[in-house]
């Protein structure tokens, strides 16, 4: 397995601006980001970006952290970031900006921060098909997600657990909680020899990037897989979709997508320096967060440097490619971060 480039891409993907000038980045107090496109150099005319959340209950009214986000960079302007309460409002209102921006004839990028598939192997384990989307089905088969964020998550990790030997590949339960086929920590675990790879490929090269199996404490992302995947799926299927929407890399392959709309896997503290010195002082975390993603891949678009990162390179041998491809995804920008970072740093 060969790491990704420390280079950076966009100094050898950029091409000349030639009179295009970017607009100086706002501090975002509550305003937007303005930024300018030259057309024929980019690949979409809108990003979303999405930090998804596995909350049981309603976010609170008042917007709040660990939530779920969005911010959308259109036409040149990355809107203050969204904020939905639960997931089923969430995918209703995506669905209702991806309607209006594929009937302008806008092309979309749509990035959800939460894994698309799990590490090589699980999908054929659990569905006989070495497929991420037969895995998507298997769990929105499962996996119940009520209106008011209601779900039975824990329920269907002790069913997952329950097809290996031993206890686990999930683990991360609330000490108070009742699903004992769930341990509390990692260590608890056995068999593991038995069970699946710890992380995907695209995990092992991203700094700081959790196993699909926490599901619970600082900085797990199990849970958001187990409910977000289902939610993608119902965000595709969306009468409104009209089946417009692709999903890198399993639709498209690893090359830049011609779909109208794409849907990718980020990983936002890819940019976590960027956030840092972005965020206002009084702006929620994961509001900035989304905001100064949105701003990093709409610049990076505009200026000609976004198609390298849907073809990721030459780091990835054949098996691998193939592996990516059919069942874990890949991280939209991953070895390409200082591309995403010269992006919001040339100077103007």
């Amino acid at each position: 397995m060969v790491c990704p480039p420390t280079t950076s891409a966009f100094a050898q993907t950029a091409r000349p601006l030639s009179g295009f000038p970017l607009g100086k980045p706002d501090p975002l107090k509550g305003g937007v980001i303005r930024i300018a496109q030259k057309g024929k150099l980019t690949i979409f005319h809108t990003h979303v970006i999405v930090d998804w959340s596995a909350r049981s209950e309603p976010s609170p009214a008042r917007p709040t952290k660990d939530a779920i986000w969005w911010a959308v960079a259109r036409d040149g302007v990355v809107d203050e970031p969204a904020y939905a309460r639960t997931r089923h409002d969430a995918v209703e209102r995506l669905a209702t900006l991806i309607e209006t921006e594929l009937d302008a004839d806008r092309r979309v990028l749509i990035g959800f921060d939460f894994p698309f598939g799990y590490p090589a192997g699980v999908a054929a384990h659990l569905t006989g098909e070495a497929s991420a989307f037969a895995l998507w089905d298997w769990l929105a088969s499962r996996i119940e997600d009520a209106e008011d964020n209601a779900n039975n998550r824990f329920e269907v990790a002790e069913e997952i657990n329950r097809t290996y030997s031993g206890i686990g590949p999930f683990w991360g339960r609330p000490g108070t909680w009742e699903f004992l086929g769930v341990p509390t920590r990692e260590s608890r675990r056995t068999r593991r020899e038995s069970h699946p790879n710890e992380r995907r490929i695209a995990d092992h090269h991203a700094k700081g990037a959790k196993t699909v199996w926490q599901l619970a404490y600082a900085g797990s992302v199990g849970s958001q897989v187990l409910l977000g995947l289902p939610a993608i799926k119902r965000l595709i299927e969306h009468p409104r979709m009209k089946g417009r929407l692709a999903v890198w890399p399993f639709d498209t392959g690893l090359r830049a997508p011609e779909a109208p709309a794409v849907v990718a896997e980020i990983y936002p503290s890819l940019l976590r320096q960027e956030i840092e010195e972005h965020k206002s002082d009084d702006e929620i975390p994961d509001a900035a967060q989304v905001r100064v993603n949105a701003e990093a891949f709409a610049r990076l678009d505009a200026l000609g440097g976004l198609g390298p990162l849907f073809e990721v390179g030459p780091y990835l041998d054949a098996e691998e490619r193939h592996i990516v491809e059919t069942e874990e995804a890949w991280i939209l920008g991953l070895g390409h971060a200082e591309a995403l970072h010269e992006a919001l740093a040339r100077p103007l």
